[in-house]
């Protein structure tokens, strides 16, 4: 029988692993839309925190980006699992040489990086809010102390099934805690964590820097599907989504990865609520 591990992360945490290993960048397989064939446990609205998205561009040839992911970590250690990283390798900094092989790079990430105009790295963009070109590392804590956390207008429950093949499942269910007059959608990301590759910082190159919270693709595609196929919900309404893909020609570690959800205003794009979970435990 194959093993098949639930991981059920209701308010997100934050893993770090301390294993670490080189791999390189291939992408995902992506399959067809799922039927969601799991229990939700109920919600409890008053355990749901208003979880905040930071999307850091950054690029294994930029000397100043050490600085940025220090900065992350500062407000990572800060606001624990209420902010959600998502570090996206772009610009020309971010490909591939000779002396800097692995492409840490992704479709999704460089589309966003194109839509977003980055062009200096490191930027951080939070909650995808009036943020074209983002913003420096001195500005991101005031930006994410910005979002309103007494607003909590979604929650996001997360279910991942993976198996000993390499398949991973990933079940969702948004349910709305307050009206919202705009459609919505919600998209999918893989993050992997302990990634070692080289970086420059400042004048020297760290051989094995250990490279954090990496966008390495979408599961759903850069920007998502619409909820209920319109993106219309209502207080109280609930939508499950579920999607596959496999992890097989990658080298990946799904022990390393996790789910990120992000649910936004399609009109808008900011986010309302966003989920991180494990792929595996």
């Amino acid at each position: 029988m194959k093993k098949i591990i639930f991981p059920i992360i209701i308010l997100s945490v934050i893993i770090l692993f301390t294993a670490c290993d080189r791999v390189e960048g291939p992408y995902v397989v992506i399959n067809d839309q799922d039927e969601v064939t799991v229990d939700f446990p109920d919600l409890d609205p008053t355990t749901v925190f208003r979880k905040v998205l930071i999307e850091e561009y950054t690029g294994h040839r930029c000397p100043n980006c050490p600085n940025g992911h220090e900065k992350l970590e500062e407000l990572l250690t800060r606001f624990g699992d209420t902010l959600i990283p998502v570090c996206i390798h772009a610009t020309s900094l971010a490909a591939p040489t000779v002396e800097f092989p692995d492409d840490l790079r992704a479709e999704a990430g460089l589309e966003l990086a194109t839509d977003w105009q980055i062009d200096g790295i490191p930027a951080g963009v939070i909650n995808r809010a009036d943020e074209p070109m983002g913003s420096i590392p001195a500005r991101w804590l005031s930006k994410v102390n910005a979002v309103d956390r007494t607003d909590i207008p979604a929650a996001i429950q997360l279910i991942n099934q993976y198996n000993e093949n390499g398949l991973l499942k990933v079940n969702a269910k948004v349910t709305m805690l307050e009206s919202h007059d705009s459609p919505l959608r919600l998209s999918l990301f893989i993050v992997e964590d302990g990634i070692v590759s080289p970086q420059i910082n400042g004048t020297e190159t760290i051989e094995n820097y250990v490279h954090n919270h990496v966008l390495r693709g979408s599961i759903n595609g850069t920007y998502g599907q619409l909820l209920n196929g319109t993106g219309e919900l209502s207080a109280g309404e609930s939508c499950l989504y579920a999607k596959s893909f496999s992890f097989v020609g990658t080298n990946w570690k799904p022990e390393h990865c996790s789910v990120v959800a992000i649910l936004y205003d399609k009109n808008n794009y900011n986010v309302l609520q966003v989920e991180r979970c494990p792929v595996t435990r």
